[in-house]
């Protein structure tokens, strides 16, 4: 069986495959075991730890790292890839300050860039084990969703979506964030959250400002894809799109959805690319929103609905495997099951017909 994953990062993907994998460590002690055993250079760098696992269940912070690596830079980067912790010698051999040592967002991504600069790492050959691991995986055909100035001579050959307005006339489409991580509590939420009382998350464009962006992509004849993991996010995607539209258009994640936005989507025939291997993050993702988790993560209940469904994996957010995937949310119940043929069904027809591709 063949697939295509319309959402994954694959240089970051490839690279992310150079450090130790902290998804299942549950402790500091065992993030500190396993950087020590697996350096790169002189740095300790460690991706995809998720506080939510850690018996202490907090990020950690620069002066903790700088209490485990005083001499050496060390670097974090949490598993939804929108947050980053660096300590004191990290931020000074990559040439960026922040009090905090915390960075989000579109800046985490550029400082492992800056991370494989510095190291001399051959990006070519990285990415080449990176898809190879994808086609292994059955993977024939990916979208890459964040493709920049700095990397698109490595990755301008596949299909990619781009933030960077210069790159759109070679692109797909244009890639907005609307908002940030669920995990990182930046996601854009219209009620506070439930664990973080008076945090609303945030909304990185005005009204105005993302429809401006909008409207240029669809002048040039270009779709959008609107990151909106918060309802507030959606609410903000859905409103544009209802202004300005493209056949091609979709909206990314709609993770924390309410039931009126699920009906809209539907009568407005918006495309989601849902990522059911997502569906992991229940437990804690509950603790987030409360009670509003019994329309979040909520896929069957789009389907049922008639909401035109994609699929993407986020790889290296999490597993690349459309089988995990599929397994992940034919386990669940309710509103957040979906059969494992369905997804199968996504990832091996509904995906290649959306752009018409040859399966």
């Amino acid at each position: 069986m063949k697939f295509a994953d319309l959402h994954l990062h694959a240089w970051t993907y490839s690279s992310l495959s150079l450090f130790p994998d902290l998804s299942n460590c549950t402790s500091y002690e065992e993030i500190v075991e396993a950087l020590k055993a697996q350096p790169l250079n002189n740095w300790y760098v460690g991706v995809k730890f998720n506080q939510e696992l850690l018996k202490e269940k907090k990020i950690p912070t620069k002066d903790l790292l700088d209490s485990w690596f005083p001499e050496n830079p060390a670097l974090l980067v949490r598993t939804c890839l929108h947050l980053a912790v660096l300590n004191t010698k990290a931020m000074e051999q990559l040439g960026v300050s922040a009090y905090s040592g915390v960075f989000l967002e579109e800046d985490v991504f550029n400082l492992l860039e800056r991370l494989i600069e510095v190291n001399a790492i051959p990006k070519q050959e990285v990415l080449e084990r990176g898809v190879q691991n994808l086609r292994a995986l059955g993977i024939t055909k990916f979208v890459d969703m964040h493709v920049t100035k700095e990397n698109v001579d490595l990755l301008g050959a596949f299909p990619f979506y781009t933030s960077d307005p210069d790159l759109l006339d070679n692109a797909m489409g244009l890639k907005l964030f609307l908002d940030g991580s669920l995990g990182a509590r930046t996601a854009a939420l219209t009620k506070e959250y439930s664990d973080d009382p008076g945090n609303y998350g945030k909304l990185n464009h005005s009204d105005q400002e993302l429809l401006y962006l909008v409207e240029q992509a669809h002048k040039k004849d270009k779709p959008v894809a609107l990151h909106a993991i918060g309802d507030q996010a959606i609410d903000q995607a859905i409103s544009v799109l209802q202004k300005s539209r493209h056949p091609l258009d979709r909206i990314e994640h709609l993770q924390i959805t309410r039931l009126d936005q699920i009906e809209e989507l539907a009568r407005l025939q918006v495309a989601a690319c849902i990522q059911p291997i997502f569906s992991k993050e229940l437990p804690w993702a509950s603790e987030r929103v409360g009670d509003r988790i019994q329309t979040s993560y909520a896929w069957g209940l789009m389907k049922d609905y008639g909401v035109k469904l994609l699929v993407g994996s986020d790889a290296p957010v999490d597993d690349a495997s459309p089988f995990e995937a599929a397994e992940v949310v034919d386990r669940l119940d309710g509103v957040h099951h979906l059969d494992k043929d369905f997804v199968l069904k996504l990832y091996s027809i509904d995906n290649f017909d959306f752009y018409g591709w040859e399966e």
